[in-house]
């Protein structure tokens, strides 16, 4: 687990710490950055990784904290990623050129249903190589598979904030933007936001979490 993730969930409310300017540890009796192991940390993590209701737990050892920066990133450019998947959708077509029959196939990755099944049929052919054209398609596909996660994730997203939180994020917005729109200060907003991204990464990375789990 990062060390962050321990600071603002467990020192900050532990009253062992003095935190502050100082953020001096009185059961340690060091600075908090400098402690290595607690067992108020293990205690917190271990309450982290019970099973609720069958349901996937949250994971907040090590190997899932990369899932975690990783559903941010995703939510921050889920606007962004709907933008590039229609520019590959476009570029794809591009290339991708249909010609009377007989004309001579220069690739045809990817676009079996495109051959001629009978006569009179036309034949589609690439104008770029193969391994161009299967470069963007394999990214392409990428991209929608994370855009179907978040989009299912996302349905799951019940309270009325946290939902108008959610979509200003998806749509792009700034957090200074996002706090004025709904009408929260700053510290509620972000409150929200690990809330947000604690719910939603075993959503959008569920498999690779349930892999973790078992291993």
């Amino acid at each position: 687990m990062n060390k962050h993730v321990f600071l603002e969930e467990v020192c900050a409310k532990c009253p062992g710490s003095q935190w502050g300017k100082s953020a001096m540890c009185r059961i340690h009796d060091m600075h908090i950055g400098k402690v290595q192991s607690c067992q108020q940390w293990d205690e917190y993590q271990a309450a982290q990784l019970k099973d609720h209701d069958g349901q996937l737990a949250w994971l907040d050892l090590e190997p899932a904290m990369e899932y975690v920066e990783k559903t941010w990133e995703d939510l921050t450019g889920y606007h962004w990623m709907i933008k590039e998947i229609e520019r590959l959708k476009k570029d794809l077509d591009k290339v991708t050129i249909t010609a009377p029959e007989g004309s001579a196939l220069v690739a045809q990755y990817g676009i079996e249903a495109t051959l001629p099944k009978g006569k009179g049929k036309k034949v589609a052919y690439l104008s770029v190589s193969e391994a161009q054209y299967e470069r963007k398609l394999q990214r392409m596909k990428s991209l929608e598979e994370k855009v179907r996660r978040i989009q299912e994730g996302a349905e799951k997203v019940t309270c009325e904030k946290e939902r108008a939180v959610l979509e200003c994020i998806l749509d792009g917005e700034r957090m200074n933007f996002i706090a004025r729109h709904v009408g929260i200060s700053r510290q509620y907003l972000n409150e929200i936001r690990r809330k947000l991204i604690k719910d939603m990464a075993p959503e959008i990375y569920r498999e690779e979490l349930e892999e973790l789990v078992g291993a």
